[in-house]
């Protein structure tokens, strides 16, 4: 099997067992998957509940990203194993969907971790605030003490 004919096998995989097996979920459970869409968009949106549900984003995006690298691996393992050219087509094809779900799971985990930076940006624009606030208080109690003696 040449170079070319992988590349082929994992492009179909990523598109059959990737893009087109997600559309098909999603069509069959259309009613939870809408509910689950909206139930993440509101957790989202409102401000008590949002660094939750991204965290909570963050860690099953992460859970799934190892578990479909562990699963490439072992698919990469029984291709070297597998004889049969229509056997390592199909394990091929199975990889592409994986990698699908890794890309997934990486943008998961983008996406929670810019929240958190966004987060972070603000937390330290905050404290800088609060820092030059109590500086420039300081330094006004100080000025209105030396006006005193």
């Amino acid at each position: 099997m040449t170079i070319s004919d992988i590349i082929k096998n994992l492009i179909a995989g990523f598109w059959e067992n990737g893009i087109v097996s997600l559309f098909q979920i999603v069509l069959e459970h259309w009613i939870i998957s809408l509910f689950i869409v909206f139930l993440i968009a509101y957790l989202c949106s409102e401000s008590e509940t949002a660094v939750f549900s991204w965290f909570l984003i963050g860690i099953f995006a992460s859970y799934s990203a190892i578990k479909a690298i562990i699963e490439i691996f072992i698919e990469i393992k029984n291709y070297v194993k597998s004889k049969n050219i229509e056997e390592r087509i199909l394990i091929i094809r199975k990889t592409g969907g994986k990698i699908f779900d890794l890309a997934l799971c990486i943008i998961g985990i983008f996406q929670a971790l810019k929240i958190f930076n966004h987060i972070s940006r603000v937390t330290k624009s905050t404290s800088s605030a609060v820092n030059v606030i109590d500086d420039v208080a300081g330094a006004i109690s100080k000025f209105l003490e030396n006006l005193k003696k």
